[in-house]
């Protein structure tokens, strides 16, 4: 099971919009701007004093803080605490706050301790403070710290607090900030505690400050828009996160440059054409033809007639002279499809090709000098082909001089989403849908799915969510039944009459266990069982 990742957020797909409502899964929020804020800021720090003012700002960011927090935890399904901390930078960033970064977390969930530091580059309260009133002589980010505050207190189950270490209002390069479970701060502590308590100062601005609790930073529409072009500039092939897929393209990216022959290999919908034209892209090749062929969707006399050519007259229906790909692909590259199901009589001529650089036409005695890169690509085992006589030894290690193995999208979930992403935002350019984004609760479903049609099924899943969508938002309904509803991993001859009940449920919990990797709150919740349910269930089997 791939759990979600807090560099994988995206606002796009936190966000509702629509008839004047904005809304995070169900929570309404309004978008305020930060010069409004800034003049706030200003009229209490005249109106009311430092004091009482940094309260109800340090407050308002605590509530927020939890807020957040509580939605990340609603959403979203978490490897472990730590992530879910982190979390917490990421939607600040996410929201505008600044360009956070978690410089070192440091958890000991059974004693309930933490200690995290994080740097706020480009500070939205900073350099609106420095804008409004100049260089300040203390910490200017209250809001910031109460964010940080409220989440990691949420997360922890026990108060946290943030304090401000350095602040870009008072001079430093860029503010940063250590929080610390009450228990671990020193006396330093004594000196902020009060900035997280209630202020009494009339209903006036006990008003404000309620009125300041609905009010969120959500102007992170410049990256959006960056990631957006970024992606449309690139194609689906390169939105690489899994190392396993990075080692692929890195091996692949290396040996372009020569002109040795290459075996792509993997799963049917793994991408294989793709990675060969990206071999082609990136070698001293790149300005002739890429011609790529379905070995396997032409039969074997019309096959030997696309490789090689065929002279007039040659056979029934030949009635002009016809050059072949190898030809067409000369100073180029061609692509072999399926190159495990060409025929035996067709691999002799292909090694000749190989061996000699010449390709003789159906028809004619002449043979024809050529210079063309093969790259072929098969999700047969070609080595079993060769033991099982079905294919030559010969033109199997001939063509297998690189061999590049592209491993199933289960295999690398980490390209999930941003893959679907990428989808999403090709199909819905295609079809003159724009902004359609992935709703949050579609994460979960697309990361738990197996997909066994690796990125073709992706891509085509993705298409028809566009499809189906209304109001730009890809809700889990509009997903394909089965990735919504995936079937058990079983086969017919896993089958057996003679199985109990007992023996059965007993299997289906482990293979449940395995897939959570363990975790057994997340594998009662899916059994829909209680957690001391499945603890009998386990203990009965042990026995």
């Amino acid at each position: 099971m791939h759990y979600m990742k807090s560099e994988e957020l995206k606002m796009d797909e936190l966000i509702n919009c629509s008839d004047g409502l904005i809304s995070l899964q169900g929570r309404r929020l309004i978008l305020q701007d930060i010069r409004a804020l800034a003049h706030l800021r200003k009229d209490l720090l005249e109106g009311v004093g430092s004091v009482p003012a940094r309260k109800i700002l340090t407050r308002f960011g605590y509530f927020q803080g939890q807020e957040d927090a509580a939605a990340m935890k609603r959403i979203f399904t978490w490897d472990n605490l730590e992530e879910w901390l982190r979390a917490g930078a990421a939607m600040q960033s996410l929201q505008g706050f600044a360009k956070v970064t978690v410089n070192s977390l440091k958890l000991d969930e059974v004693q309930g301790h933490l200690c995290m530091e994080v740097s706020w580059r480009e500070s939205c309260e900073a350099i609106e403070h420095l804008a409004t009133f100049d260089a300040a002589e203390y910490p200017v980010c209250w809001t910031l710290v109460g964010y940080a505050s409220g989440y990691a207190s949420f997360c922890l189950g026990k108060e946290v607090v943030f304090i401000e270490d350095q602040c870009l209002a008072t001079g430093n390069k860029l503010c940063t900030a250590t929080g610390r479970d009450i228990d671990s701060w020193d006396q330093k502590l004594d000196l902020h505690t009060a900035y997280f308590q209630q202020v009494e100062i009339g209903r006036e601005i006990l008003k404000l400050s309620e009125e300041l609790k609905q009010s969120e930073l959500k102007l992170a529409r410049q990256r959006r828009q960056m990631d957006l072009l970024e992606k449309k500039n690139k194609p689906a092939f390169f939105e690489v996160h899994s190392p396993a897929f990075e080692q692929v393209i890195d091996l692949a990216t290396r040996v372009a440059r020569y002109d040795s022959s290459v075996v792509v290999t993997g799963e049917s919908g793994v991408g294989k054409e793709i990675l060969a034209r990206h071999i082609h892209r990136c070698s001293l090749r790149s300005k002739n033809a890429f011609v790529a062929v379905n070995c396997a969707a032409l039969p074997e006399t019309l096959l030997d007639s696309e490789l090689f050519g065929h002279k007039a007259g040659s056979f029934t229906g030949a009635l002009h002279d016809r050059i072949g790909l190898f030809e067409e692909a000369d100073k180029g590259t061609i692509f072999l499809d399926e190159i495990g199901d060409i025929p035996v009589a067709l691999q002799t001529k292909l090694l000749r090709v190989l061996q000699e650089r010449e390709i003789t036409r159906i028809g004619e005695n002449l043979p024809r000098k050529v210079d063309v890169r093969i790259l072929a690509a098969t999700n047969s085992d070609l080595a079993q082909s060769v033991r099982e006589g079905s294919f030559r030894e010969d033109l199997y290690y001939r063509l297998r001089v690189i061999e590049i193995e592209i491993p199933p999208l289960r295999n690398r979930t980490e390209d999930i989403l941003p893959l679907a992403r990428y989808f999403v935002n090709r199909v819905s350019t295609k079809f003159n849908k724009p902004n359609v984004h992935l709703d949050a609760k579609c994460l979960n479903y697309l990361q738990a799915y197996r997909w066994p049609g690796n990125v073709r099924e992706l891509e085509n899943a993705m298409e028809r969510a566009v499809v189906l969508c209304n109001k730009g938002t890809i809700q889990p309904e509009h997903l394909p039944p089965g990735i919504l509803h995936p079937t058990a991993e079983t086969s017919p001859a896993s089958f057996s009459p003679q199985r109990s009940l007992a023996e059965v449920e007993h299997e289906h919990i482990q293979r449940v266990l395995d897939w959570t990797k363990g975790n057994k709150s997340q594998t009662a919740k899916i059994l829909e069982i209680s957690a001391a349910t499945l603890w009998r269930k386990l203990k009965r089997t042990n026995e």
